[in-house]
């Protein structure tokens, strides 16, 4: 039993990671790219969105940084208490939202202008990633929606439970 719970929490920790160097390796992927474009200069690719992507992407590599620092240093009990707060959804949703909505809509400028200095691997990963991005808000929206309407109260949520299935 232990074995099978250490294996599946090293399987979950290896995905994880793997997720998160996936999205830092992108965020730096678009902060190069957006040089390059100024670089080339690229007018068709000029938007106040591409400087938005660069900030906006900047901050999530500050964010993953910090958030690793504070996993190391900090008591995993305040960890979980400032992650469960609805600040926090309401940040993560604001963020999450921000940036999946300006890198959906600078790739989609890129495209539909047929930007031919702008074509690469990373526009088309802009877009869908945003794509993700906006799923994951939606998902942040609703977790903080449930959590102004229920509360924290476990206790709460457990006996709503018993009632609803003692009513079948």
């Amino acid at each position: 039993m232990a074995k099978n719970n250490i294996f599946l929490f090293s399987v979950i920790t290896i995905i994880y990671l793997s997720i998160v160097a996936g999205l830092i390796y992108l965020a730096h992927t678009y902060i190069k790219y957006i040089n390059e474009l100024e670089e080339k200069n690229c007018k068709c690719s000029e938007d106040d969105k591409r400087d938005m992507v660069r900030n906006f992407s900047y901050l999530i590599l500050i964010s993953w940084g910090l958030f690793i620092l504070a996993l190391v240093v900090s008591p995993p009990r305040e960890l979980i208490n400032i992650f469960s707060s609805r600040i926090f959804s309401l940040v993560q949703f604001l963020l999450v939202a921000g940036y999946g909505g300006i890198l959906f809509l600078y790739s989609k400028k890129l495209i539909d202008e047929s930007c031919k200095c702008s074509e690469s691997w990373v526009r088309e990963a802009m877009q869908y990633q945003s794509y993700v991005y906006i799923f994951f808000s939606v998902i942040s929206f609703l977790v903080f929606i449930a959590k102004l309407v229920l509360g924290n109260d476990v206790k709460e949520i457990r006996k709503l439970t018993k009632v609803l299935k003692n009513n079948k």
